[in-house]
């Protein structure tokens, strides 16, 4: 982990005030439980002088209604399916901007989309490492135009619309600044070379290196182009820089001049490359993501002489299971109450929120299996084991699970090596629970999933 790693500063859907409010454990696990989608929009060069407007999206299996597959389904699903979803996806450009409803808009164009899904376990429509993507796009001349899209789930016929979004499509041809988009991987396929959208809006996964493609406008060979890459906190108004992690001067091999790209429609959208003597010059940067730690992030490319930057654009890091306490500093620091001393508890909540800050980073930085990255492992099992005691240990009687005898021990020594239930004649129901040469024993205490220690050995 790197020196200054802090793994909780900014979250997707959480204000970016979270990590500062007095806010207790339950109401993160609720909000780090909230399911999540990605729609994304941007300007790619179009076919006769236009331009196209394409719209990425990723809706996340936590955020689609999954069905059970049923012999009255008629649908050709996979043999190992059992559950499946349909998505549909419709997007209605509008002349002008937004001025008065949406009836009396002249439409401009249409675009749908739509797909199945299927899933072999439950487990896997819960999950947030799997999605449905896809892309609509059109193209249309240069002004100014709105649009709305329209979203409905399996065979329900009712639409839920986004806002009505004003947007301007430029010449891009004219246009003095570049675009920027966020990329996988790359992949070479003969002259061309294809790659695959990051498609999660302007996050991309933390700990993770990714490549930038910059539309250079104005491109020259006389002159040098340089990447910087600043870390920056958000304001209600504007963004605060906090520090420069990397710059550097761009090489001519890093360029392809006469160039196009466009949008390969599939499953994962992705971007094609070629030097086909297009009007255009790209440059693709590969971004040291990481040695990044869990931030916000503006990236700004300069040319020699030029005060205003060619292009820039903002990114944040997203960690898909990150754990709830790391969306805020001070629950992060009260559930370090398992594993040290009240004393030492004490010293680490003192102080102001600076120094909170810097006494929990030294704590995790001591403990950190590999030094050299940004990701602590042994931090985030740790939180983790909590978030997962939480949910697994809660009764009735102590709805806090994670503070239960067993959620304790299970934050403390991980999964048990074995687990035995014992139902003895006339007692209580009893569970041990073993961890090579040590054990401990958990008895009911109301009956109703409850387990209190009452022996380790």
């Amino acid at each position: 982990m790197s020196k200054y790693s802090l793994l909780f500063l900014l979250a997707l859907f959480l204000s970016s005030s979270v990590a500062a409010q007095n806010v207790d454990y339950q109401v993160l696990v609720n909000r780090s439980q909230r399911p999540e989608i990605f729609i994304n929009s941007m300007l790619l060069p179009g076919d006769n002088g236009k331009t196209t407007l394409a719209f990425t999206f990723r809706f996340n299996n936590d955020f689609l209604p999954y069905k059970k597959l049923t012999v009255d389904d008629k649908i050709n699903a996979p043999d190992d399916a059992q559950f499946y979803t349909i998505t549909r996806l419709n997007s209605e450009i509008f002349m002008g901007h937004e001025k008065g409803k949406l009836a009396a808009a002249k439409a401009a164009a249409r675009a749908q989309w739509s797909d199945t899904l299927f899933a072999e376990t439950f487990e896997r429509t819960q999950s947030r490492k799997h999605y449905a993507s896809g892309s609509l796009s059109t193209t249309l001349k240069a002004g100014l135009y709105n649009y709305v899209l329209q979203l409905s789930l399996m065979k329900d016929n009712r639409e839920v619309n986004t806002r009505r979004q004003n947007i301007r499509v430029h010449d891009l041809s004219k246009k003095k600044t570049g675009e920027i988009y966020w990329i996988k991987e790359t992949e070479q396929d003969g002259a061309k070379q294809n790659l695959p959208l990051i498609n999660m809006d302007n996050n991309v996964p933390f700990g993770k290196d990714f490549y930038a493609l910059v539309r250079i406008p104005e491109f020259t060979q006389a002159h040098d182009y340089t990447i910087e890459i600043n870390e920056v906190r958000p304001e209600k108004k504007d963004t605060l820089k906090v520090r420069t992690v990397y710059t550097e001067k761009l090489s001519t091999d890093q360029f392809k001049e006469e160039s196009t790209i466009s949008l390969s429609k599939g499953e994962n959208p992705s971007l094609i490359w070629e030097a086909d003597g297009g009007a255009f010059t790209y440059a693709l940067l590969q971004i040291p993501n990481s040695t990044f730690r869990n931030s916000a992030y503006k990236l700004t490319i300069v040319k020699e002489g030029q005060k205003s930057p060619v292009a820039t654009h903002f990114f944040r890091s997203y960690w898909p299971d990150m754990p709830a306490s790391l969306y805020n500093l001070n629950v992060a620091l009260n559930n370090l109450q398992f594993i040290v001393s009240d004393k030492e508890l004490k010293r680490l909540k003192s102080g102001n929120e600076k120094e909170k800050r810097d006494k929990f980073r030294e704590f995790w930085e001591s403990k950190d299996p590999t030094p050299g990255t940004v990701y602590n492992e042994l931090m985030a099992e740790y939180y983790r084991r909590i978030d997962y005691a939480y949910k697994e240990f809660r009764s009735e009687q102590n709805p806090m699970g994670h503070k239960s005898d067993q959620g304790k021990i299970y934050i403390k020594f991980g999964p048990p090596k074995n687990k035995e239930r014992l139902y003895p004649t006339d007692e209580k129901v009893r569970e041990i629970w073993t961890y090579g040469n040590r054990k401990f024993v958990f008895e009911t205490g109301s009956g109703f999933g409850d387990f209190v220690l009452i022996g380790s050995s």
